[in-house]
């Protein structure tokens, strides 16, 4: 099993704040780089696309339900939050508008459906997921001209751009208003015809998996040289708009050689990072799949494992020795997530905010390996993005959550883990605080809770130190020298946290 990232030491971390608006561009860069211990060529094959990674510290923010005017006006909220990216909805025209969501009052076009976070707090469906002409950006959440803008605006606040795309499928041709026509397609020449994925398919195996239409949507046949050409040109329009990647939906549909062979060859060509939704949430291998052709995946495993843990379970779920998440086995390509726009996070209740659960799994992801995408259900207020605790915790992810992740001590309810040399991170999902003394990378220093949560520890010579957690929350230590700490011996190595100033009101 790989240990999680191999980064330590790397001095950059420390330039974390004053520009991250070339993360995801680097990431996905032609040519002989190297991010986070991993080439980005496929062992020199040059007929293989670069494998698109992840950048420690890197954090993303799923901004949807809103219009793309109303999304470039928060933009300075998401910014002072401190991530590094946004995900919008996919822009290209789609067959449902906001009047024929369910939300709140109103009643949708698919009565009787409704978002898993209830009516009151999320539109259902989100809108963008059944595109009928990959031309047109004309869509329900703006003009092709507003979506420029808002591109453009993120970039003057060091945020960058992951736009959904659709490749998989178009719109099921039943709408609101009749029958959907597809400008740009023909349903008899550019589309499987083998029934609909668990209903009434013709096909078994991967061929049913990759050629039966999903949820009704008709799927579009990859093979046709006019669809990869339609393709093409969707994602240069988005690069054209000066898109910084893509977020795939339904990669799991879609043939894997076609990615390997097209899309992310477009993408790299495009300059275009991007991560596939491959919705499996027991089989690794399947995930890691898709990201040898050249992506990265959302840790949909990963996600699985959270919830069980943060409803009831134990941490041994989350921990290298278990190691059921992509995040365990390569976490350069693991996007990982608490919850998204389709799957709730812990012990959340329709129409109720997310609760303790979640602040605790969020706190998790943000400490640990791989890229952690937040999403908060509720669509207008958004008070997130001024939550000072999740602040310090997006802040705490890009300076300190850096290299390899070393489990010191994992319980029922309390998980410590290290970032080797950089954090060291204790969990606490308990009702009672806790305390534990565990061994660490450092010796004879005093560490910070950069959390605000805990008082100063000292690392004995032996570089034993004991914390104490408070129930139901978190702690997140590290070196500080801004207080006086003792100064290293001469034989210890430096750490990443070791040449870093504390975050303003953290001394």
């Amino acid at each position: 099993m790989r240990q999680n990232h191999s980064q330590t030491g790397s001095g950059d971390g420390a330039n974390a704040s004053t520009s991250r608006r070339d993360v995801l561009r680097a990431s996905a860069a032609l040519g002989a780089v190297t991010l986070s211990g991993v080439g980005l060529g496929s062992n020199g094959a040059a007929a293989l696309p670069n494998r698109s990674t992840i950048d420690d510290g890197t954090v993303g923010y799923q901004y949807f339900h809103r219009r793309w005017t109303e999304i470039e006006a928060d933009l300075e909220r998401v910014a002072e939050l401190g991530v590094d990216a946004i995900w919008i909805p996919q822009p290209a025209v789609s067959k449902l508008s906001w009047e024929t969501q369910t939300y709140q009052d109103q009643d949708g076009f698919y009565e009787g459906e409704e978002s898993a976070y209830g009516r009151e707090r999320d539109p259902h469906p989100p809108l963008g997921y059944q595109p009928i002409d990959l031309r047109d950006f004309d869509s329900a959440h703006g003009t092709e001209d507003e979506l420029a803008s808002l591109i453009e605006t993120a970039h003057d606040h060091d945020v960058d751009v992951i736009v959904d795309v659709v490749l998989n499928h178009m719109a099921n041709p039943n709408g609101p208003d009749g029958r959907v026509d597809y400008p740009q397609f023909d349903l008899g020449e550019h589309f499987h015809d083998y029934g609909t994925l668990w209903d009434d398919c013709e096909l078994e195996g991967e061929q049913a998996q990759y050629e039966c239409d999903l949820l009704g949507l008709p799927s579009l046949d990859v093979e046709h040289p006019e669809v990869r050409e339609a393709h093409e040109a969707y994602l240069e329009k988005i690069a054209d708009l000066g898109a910084d990647g893509l977020r795939i939906d339904a990669a799991a549909h879609v043939w894997p050689y076609y990615f390997e062979e097209y899309v992310n060859q477009w993408a790299d060509d495009l300059d275009l990072w991007r991560v596939g939704e491959i919705w499996e949430e027991a089989d690794v291998d399947r995930l890691l799949e898709f990201a040898d052709t050249g992506m990265t995946v959302f840790d949909f495993p990963l996600y699985r494992a959270i919830v069980e843990t943060f409803e009831g379970g134990s941490f041994a779920e989350l921990s290298q020795e278990t190691a059921r998440g992509v995040v365990h086995e390569d976490p350069d390509v693991a996007v990982t997530f608490v919850q998204n726009h389709d799957t709730v996070g812990p012990a959340v209740e329709p129409n109720e905010e997310e609760g303790r659960a979640v602040e605790l799994a969020e706190a998790f992801v943000l400490a640990y390996a791989g890229m952690p995408m937040l999403y908060r259900g509720g669509a207008e207020a958004r008070p997130e993005l001024e939550d000072d605790g999740l602040q310090d915790l997006v802040w705490i992810s890009n300076h300190l959550a850096h290299g390899d992740v070393i489990d010191r001590e994992v319980t029922e309810d309390v998980y410590v883990f290290e970032r080797e040399r950089n954090l060291l991170a204790a969990i606490n999902k308990g009702e009672s605080a806790a305390e534990h003394t565990v061994e660490t990378s450092w010796r004879n220093r005093t560490l910070v809770d950069h959390a605000g949560h805990g008082d100063d520890v000292e690392v004995d010579r032996d570089g034993m130190a004991t914390l104490e957690v408070p129930a139901e929350s978190w702690v997140m230590y590290a070196p500080c020298p801004s207080k006086g700490a003792k100064n290293p011996p001469e034989h210890a190595e430096s750490s990443n946290a070791d040449e870093r100033t504390c975050r303003p009101g953290k001394r």
